[in-house]
């Protein structure tokens, strides 16, 4: 009967090794699996037009990391309008593939309890130049209506740097409270 237990001992090491080896090449496969997937989008799944932050304020936060072209905005702070446009802002640079290509700047309200006449928004170029200022009442609906066209550029040089300022006017005489826009860009 010894004998009969050793090999059953010696079964449930082997069965055991075997499951951690099973285990260890399973993840091993799949840890391959990504990285490839990974580097296979990098090199064949970027877009034609592309959004790069430099600099944020400390309310915006990506909307997926590899979605490049949306941002969030939370948490609207009431400004004056002399105020507003000196507020920190968002520095976008646009690249694309080539020149004249033309997109769309969607400001994309997802929970705001703001009259949208109150919502105010300021965009410059590079050297601090007013591109648009006005308010989301004033502005028209995207194509698709999921959002407002603040602006429309075309890209020289394969590329634009913008700044964005987004602001809730003092005027607004009620509560606040929580809000949360997207800033999505388009391709025309």
């Amino acid at each position: 009967m010894a004998k009969k237990r050793k090999r059953k001992k010696s079964n449930r090491v082997t069965s055991k090794n075997i499951t951690k080896k099973f285990v260890v090449s399973c993840s091993f496969l799949i840890l391959l699996l990504l990285l490839i997937s990974g580097i296979s989008y990098y090199l064949f799944g970027t877009s034609v037009l592309d959004l790069d932050i430099h600099k944020t304020a400390n309310n915006i936060s990506f909307n997926d990391i590899y979605d490049s072209d949306t941002i969030k905005i939370n948490s609207l702070r009431q400004l004056n309008d002399k105020k507003g446009k000196k507020s920190k802002a968002i520095d976008l640079n646009i690249s694309g593939v080539s020149d004249g290509l033309e997109y769309e700047i969607i400001l994309i309200p997802i929970n705001v309890n703001v009259e949208y006449k109150y919502v105010k928004y300021y965009l410059t170029d590079e050297n601090n130049n007013s591109l648009v200022f006005n308010n989301l009442s004033n502005s028209s609906l995207s194509n698709d209506y999921s959002g407002n066209v603040i602006y429309s550029g075309v890209l020289n040089n394969k590329k634009s740097k913008l700044k964005l300022r987004v602001w809730i006017d003092d005027n607004y005489n009620e509560e606040i409270g929580y809000n949360l826009f997207e800033v999505k860009f388009k391709l025309k």
